[in-house]
């Protein structure tokens, strides 16, 4: 029997979902929150372009719309990061001091 077939009973007959396991582990330390930084960061282009995996037009037809952007335009890296303790204020990277 195929694999499609058996998920298609599964699904259609017997009417079961497939879930992935999700592991999670306790945390026993009761200090913890006090001990977490977190941090982010992000590529800024000169040139103001957007980055396109982040970005979603709505609407009732395709809007067919083109962009132009330059290529290999200058951009800037920023880090930040906040802990329980203090925020780190913003760092600006240009682009030739970060080592990819």
């Amino acid at each position: 029997m195929s694999k499609a077939t058996v998920w298609r009973v599964l699904h259609k007959r017997l009417v079961v979902k497939p879930y992935c396991i999700q592991m999670v582990q306790q945390l026993s330390d009761d200090h913890f929150l006090e001990k977490v930084q977190f941090s982010d960061e992000t590529t800024l282009h000169v040139s103001s372009v957007v980055n396109r995996r982040n970005v979603r037009i709505w609407g009732s037809e395709n809007p067919h719309a083109y962009v132009e952007h330059q290529c290999d335009s200058p951009k800037v890296n920023v880090f930040c990061a906040i802990s329980s303790e203090k925020g780190y204020s913003p760092f600006l990277f240009a682009e030739e001091t970060v080592l990819a």
